[in-house]
């Protein structure tokens, strides 16, 4: 140290003490080791934005339904309890299907071959693939041959062209992730189906626009399409895609084949893909039933690069538990993705066993369908006649599960505040929980879906008479006046 400076002596000094300091603070922080530390102990983490973001719910009146769940009317034991006419599920079928799935010899065909207990493709199973193929071209691009052949049925759509997956929100987010970018918009006529915006935004990133229509009843114009197209990029989207569900949810409308080819016309022009969400196709319950036309009949089966089917057991079989979606796309570059992305949401193999067998079993799908729109159409007409009764305007519905109500009128503002009081009132006191329009994004405060197929008629007419007694009163009362003891006898049903 004799040959130090006192300048490098200092600096040392400075450079040591700093050093310390720095190892006594770092040493405060860690745990001493001479304590005693529980390794079983979980130690706490935070999940990543990711996982922040899908903690939020898809649909805002998701805690409305839970109470449905946790405390639902029964005619015997809770005759005060809640009822569900918020969720787009055909349960008045379920008996049908469940007598036919439950035949000798179908749980035989799902566990009997081999082939169902290794990987495979996961775009489907073969078999599925073709009775598939075979079921959308005798149901969708040929309704009207009843004597078409499985054989012949395959020249048309090939097997091909076809993929399977876990239900169709699987399906369109994965149309969303492979076609699209992060940021991408959507255009989907409004009003909506809430559901679509958690479809495309959880994972592909897209973001939805809500397509305001002069005619809702009718379908999107080229007007219409034009105005929202600028409107959107206006505020910097980039469009890619329009999103059709026909017939119609919530409306329970059926586009026009003409208002399909000019979509399609339209949407190529600018080169958007087009998906099109047929989910409840066969739920026509208005005669005749051969109203409605595929968009695979609309363009001759030409769907090209651009246009792509999503259909699904879900509401014309009455089975959403299942999981089973399908998609059929002439796009040879969305299926190769698909078949790669697809492992994390494809289909068990037993299932589309099953499913296959349904879909080819023609005798009884044509039964299984005849008794659903009736089924369908009873439970409707106890619907809309009460809101006759009621005189509220609703719009007519052709097809699907649910109608759509205008109670505009008895709101206390006419704004979303005024059709959220409303439908607090439907819950907390009638005890009955409807989708609320501003979640599907309808521009018009105080519109309402009713789910009328989630129950059984008898509890459906309970339901509908809780409201008509809420209806009576909240025209009677000043909205001050409404409260536990002025709506107690609404649920004496």
């Amino acid at each position: 140290m004799s040959n130090l400076t006192p300048t490098t002596i200092k600096v040392v000094s400075v450079a040591l003490a700093i050093s310390l300091a720095y190892w006594l603070k770092k040493r405060s922080k860690r745990i001493d080791d001479t304590e005693e530390y529980d390794a079983l102990q979980p130690a706490e983490f935070n999940i990543g934005s990711r996982g922040t973001a899908a903690i939020a719910r898809p649909l805002t009146y998701l805690n409305s339904f839970f109470k449905c769940l946790q405390d639902p009317y029964d005619p015997h034991e809770n005759r005060e309890g809640y009822i569900a006419l918020c969720i787009a599920e055909n349960k008045i079928v379920t008996d049908l299907l469940a007598e036919r799935l439950m035949q000798h010899g179908t749980a035989t065909t799902a566990f009997s071959d081999s082939q169902v207990y290794g990987y495979g493709s996961f775009l489907g199973l073969p078999v599925a693939r073709e009775a598939i193929a075979y079921f959308l071209t005798k149901r969708f691009l040929c309704p009207q041959d009843a004597s078409i052949t499985p054989e012949q049925a395959l020249e048309h759509i090939s097997p091909t062209h076809v993929a399977i997956g876990a239900g169709g929100a699987a399906l369109i987010n994965y149309l969303f992730y492979i076609l699209g970018e992060k940021g991408d918009c959507c255009l989907i006529p409004a009003p909506y189906y809430a559901a679509f915006e958690s479809d495309m935004r959880g994972i592909a990133g897209c973001v939805p626009y809500a397509l305001e229509m002069a005619n809702p009843n009718k379908g999107p114009t080229t007007s219409d399409l034009d105005l929202a197209f600028i409107a959107a990029r206006s505020k910097g989207m980039r469009v890619k895609f329009i999103l059709l569900t026909n017939p119609n949810n919530p409306l329970g409308v059926i586009y026009k084949p003409q208002v399909i080819s000019d979509v399609i016309t339209w949407a190529r022009k600018r080169k958007l893909h087009t998906i099109m969400d047929e989910i409840y196709a066969l739920s026509v319950h208005e005669k005749p039933y051969n109203s409605f036309q595929s968009v695979i009949r609309v363009i001759s089966n030409k769907l090209g690069d651009d246009v792509h089917h999503i259909w699904a057991l879900s509401k014309d079989f009455g089975a959403s538990g299942f999981r089973v979606g399908t998609l059929y796309t002439q796009n040879e570059n969305l299926l190769a993705a698909l078949a790669n992305l697809n492992i994390f949401s494809g289909v068990s193999h037993p299932m589309q066993m099953i499913t296959a067998e349904l879909l080819t079993d023609d005798i009884f799908v044509d039964n299984f369908l005849d008794a659903a729109r009736e089924r369908l159409r009873h439970s409707y007409t106890i619907c809309v006649k009460k809101l006759e009764e009621m005189v509220l305007p609703y719009v007519h519905a052709e097809a699907g599960l649910y109608v759509y109500v205008n109670f505009s009128a008895l709101l206390p503002t006419k704004d979303f505040s005024g059709e959220a009081e409303l439908h607090e009132l439907f819950t907390n006191y009638a005890r009955v929980v409807l989708t609320p329009g501003e979640s599907q994004r309808d521009n018009r405060p105080g519109h309402f879906r009713i789910c009328y197929a989630w129950v059984a008629p008898e509890v459906l007419g309970v339901a509908m008479e809780r409201l008509s007694r809420l209806v009576a009163k909240i025209r009677k009362m000043d909205w001050s006046d409404l409260n536990g003891a002025s709506l107690e006898s609404i649920l004496q049903v």
